[in-house]
């Protein structure tokens, strides 16, 4: 079975992360063409065979024309069976395409809008949150599967030599309690609400943020820090770590402050890969994930409730909510997620 994968992401978002594993799953037992941008992340990101399109997304008609033109021919030459897409206008110019090239059309869906599709043209729809079935009307679509996302484990595993150098390099002592959150820094992740949730927090413990400048500026959060005065008690790293496996093991508690989006929860499966007990906001399908062994929930954008999630998580016996996530981990694991999509797009 050719199978065409249309991934026309440009950067590393947690959709692109999903999407990129499910390429690689089906890669495993049938023939997959990975149709991606020139220097996009996946670009760089894969290393195997690859079939450059030109950009999809356009405002300009001509643009898009051209984007529709290439697409066309690249299927001409690869002729699928099952195309798959991720974004709007591939699904669009794919529908255009489908009864040219008699192919079945799946759509990843992983955005917190309303699915606008033309009836009976996507054959299959997979969301990875239950939430979002809310945003689909079924009635033109054909099959749909909720399959949530992953970590694998052959990377996010507790690193005793890891955990053990991070902390000895920031001076982490024997005893204080890192809380630690990992992802971009934008507004949209709510760290300044988790600095003002932190402030509260009357011991020796620690708050590590772990993510590259987008939409926020590591300076400002820094300064609220200041101003809260709680600077020395807040690391912010602001660049991409190749060691965030050591760094997550360095955490005795993972926080996901977000107040909004998370319609993909990357970070709480790697989280709980790694053997963390987890502190989370209720946002998107993050409240799907978070069991009571070894999460506690806050409502999204309110620093009250972050605080007292913080601080109830921090009084739990964490050791055993730290075995609590790992057993938890292995429904989310790379394995269990190739089976899943693997079925799905085999009953298409």
């Amino acid at each position: 079975m050719n199978i065409a994968f249309v991934l026309d992401e440009e950067w590393d978002s947690a959709l692109t992360h999903y999407a990129y594993g499910a390429y690689k799953a089906l890669a495993k037992k049938h023939t997959v063409k990975l149709f991606c941008l020139k220097d996009s992340h996946i670009d760089k990101k894969h290393n195997g065979e690859k079939i450059y399109i030109e950009r999809l997304r356009n405002k300009n008609f001509l643009k898009s024309f051209i984007g529709f033109k290439s697409l066309s021919a690249t299927f001409k030459l690869f002729k699928p069976d099952i195309v798959i897409t991720i974004r709007g206008d591939a699904a669009f110019f794919s529908c255009l395409l489908k009864k040219s090239f008699n192919f079945k059309l799946v759509r990843i869906f992983g955005e917190n809008k309303r699915l606008k599709t033309p009836r009976n043209c996507v054959d299959t729809i997979i969301l990875p949150a239950d939430f979002l079935r809310n945003n689909i009307d079924e009635r033109k679509v054909g099959r749909l599967y909720v399959i949530k996302g992953f970590a694998d484990e052959s990377i996010f595993k507790f690193s005793k030599t890891g955990r053990d150098r991070i902390r000895e390099y920031y001076k982490i002592k024997e005893g204080e309690i890192l809380f630690g959150s990992v992802g971009r820094l934008d507004e949209v992740k709510g760290y300044g609400v988790l600095i003002k949730a932190f402030s509260k927090i009357k011991n020796s413990s620690k708050l590590m943020i772990v993510g590259e400048e987008k939409a926020q500026k590591a300076d400002e959060l820094m300064k609220l820090a200041y101003l809260l005065g709680i600077d020395e008690r807040v690391i912010i790293i602001n660049e991409r770590r190749k060691d965030i496996v050591d760094i997550m093991s360095a955490f005795d508690i993972g926080v996901i402050s977000s107040i909004s989006s998370e319609t993909i929860a990357r970070v709480m499966f790697e989280f709980m890969s790694v053997g963390l007990p987890v502190v989370t906001t209720d946002v998107g399908m993050l409240k799907e994930t978070a069991q009571d062994e070894f999460c506690t929930l806050a409502k999204a954008n309110d620093e009250q409730s972050l605080f007292e999630a913080m601080e109830k998580m921090s009084q739990k016996d964490i050791k055993k909510a730290k075995n609590l996530a790992l057993t938890a981990a292995k429904e989310y694991s790379f394995e269990k997620f190739c089976s899943q999509i693997t079925d799905a797009i085999n009953s298409v």
